[in-house]
């Protein structure tokens, strides 16, 4: 059963009120026991200091004064840190003094004898520590009534105007979050979703976009790797055999993320229809070039370098649109100076040829390799790349795969700043 974000909002509120005011009970229950305690000590200290200057007064004859003494007490409002009251009684149990409940027998409620000898129980409704004390060696016992409701008794708790105004705080929170908060949040997950479902149909464009399966048998051994920069990007390659060529390309759009992920698939699926075609790597750039500057409104542009390998002869066809320079072992393929595609149109690119030695290795990547910065935000550079390239990797795989933990090796935790694409070819 699905649960609507309203819904599921609420319930989640409703437990986290429930908690709160769970929590804030138990906190009141052991702040209370705390405090009472504390409470108790000052109290019981109070009790002490009357029942002394009573049985004082009552030593010295001044009967009367010790009388007043208690009667006052019932009429003051408080006395110490208690509300309080004594009560002075014969040894039957009958009122002396105040002089409101003389001749009474004293009563109250009793719901706790504690261990101190101290009392908690009910007097006239109120809540109150009962203490009792003799009188000296007179025949009176004392007894102290302290009343402090809050601490002995929580039927205060959340009552009256609290109580109303953490219900009204409760509503108004309620119906901000129905009115504005549930809305907002439901308007950011749907762009959420709406932003992973187009993620998630560039990555398909992109995947689709660039070679799965690469042509590798007796004569040639091909592979090539990917990593993004973001979920996707610009970057692009390919290698299929058209007939007797293997036919490759590799390229950077510029920018990153979705919009170059789209040119990207433009680019990349005229590239081999066109190889398909008998067209020259020139004639394929040219095309591409005005494509780009006639269709992209983002001033876009894409380097590229695509090329031919005549696996008869292994002449080599290619033509270098400003993309960086290939590897042929551990040296530069010479290049043409020709200008990015989508730069101005009409620009006449040029191709040029030569024969591959066997056991060649051709290594191809994107400017996200040379381009690589570690910490210190020096670049990996065309330097190291030759160092690198002076030593043997294996299969086309595996050199790619070797090349990638390179540049990773020097970024170190640096995070990747462009897309990085890698492609090797060897020539048996």
């Amino acid at each position: 059963m699905k649960i609507s974000l309203r819904t599921g909002f609420l319930i989640a509120f409703a437990i986290f009120i429930a908690l709160s005011l769970g929590a804030s009970r138990l906190a009141h229950v052991v702040s209370g026991r705390e405090l009472l305690e504390e409470e108790l000590v000052y109290a019981s200290e109070d009790f002490k200091a009357v029942c002394a200057r009573l049985d004082k007064l009552l030593d010295t004859g001044n009967d009367a004064e010790g009388l007043e003494l208690i009667d006052q007490s019932y009429k003051m409002e408080s006395i110490g840190r208690w509300d309080c009251c004594y009560v002075l009684c014969d040894t039957a149990g009958v009122v002396i003094a105040p002089f409101a409940l003389a001749g009474k027998q004293l009563e109250y409620s009793v719901y706790q004898q504690r261990e101190d000898g101290i009392t908690l129980g009910t007097f006239f409704s109120h809540k109150v520590a009962v203490f009792n004390s003799r009188v000296g060696s007179h025949p009176y016992s004392v007894t102290g009534l302290y009343d402090k409701d809050y601490l002995l008794g929580d039927s205060h708790y959340m009552e009256g105007s609290y109580r109303i105004i953490l219900l009204a705080i409760i509503a108004l929170l309620l119906l901000v979050a129905w009115i504005w908060v549930i809305p907002a949040v439901e308007r950011i997950v749907a762009r959420r979703r709406s932003a992973e479902q187009t993620l998630s149909l560039a990555r398909n464009i992109q995947q689709k976009a660039v070679t799965q399966k690469f042509p590798s048998d007796e004569r040639v051994d091909t592979f090539a790797i990917l990593k993004p920069m973001y979920d996707v990007g610009g970057d692009i390659y390919g290698c299929q055999m058209v007939g007797n060529k293997l036919c490759f390309v590799i390229g950077d759009v510029s920018g990153k993320g979705i919009v170059a992920s789209f040119l990207m698939f433009m680019v990349s699926s005229l590239v081999f229809p066109a190889f398909k075609h008998g067209q020259a790597p020139a004639e394929i750039a040219a095309y591409l070039n005005d494509l780009i500057c006639e269709n992209s409104d983002y001033d876009m542009f894409c380097t590229m370098l695509l090329g031919t390998i005549d696996m008869d002869t292994l002449e080599m066809e290619y033509c270098n649109a400003g993309h960086t320079r290939t590897l042929i072992d551990d040296v530069f393929l010479p290049q043409e100076r020709n200008f990015v595609l989508g730069g101005f149109s009409g620009f006449q690119y040029k191709s040029q040829k030569i024969t591959l030695p066997h056991g060649s290795r051709l290594v191809l990547y994107t400017d996200g390799v040379t381009e690589a910065r570690n910490q210190g935000k020096v670049f990996y550079g065309e330097d190291s790349l030759l160092r690198w390239a002076q030593r043997a990797y294996g299969s086309a795989r595996q050199t790619c795969e070797s090349l990638m933990q390179e540049v990773s090796a020097f970024r170190g935790r640096a995070s990747q700043n462009d897309d990085i694409a890698i492609m090797t070819i060897l020539v048996k």
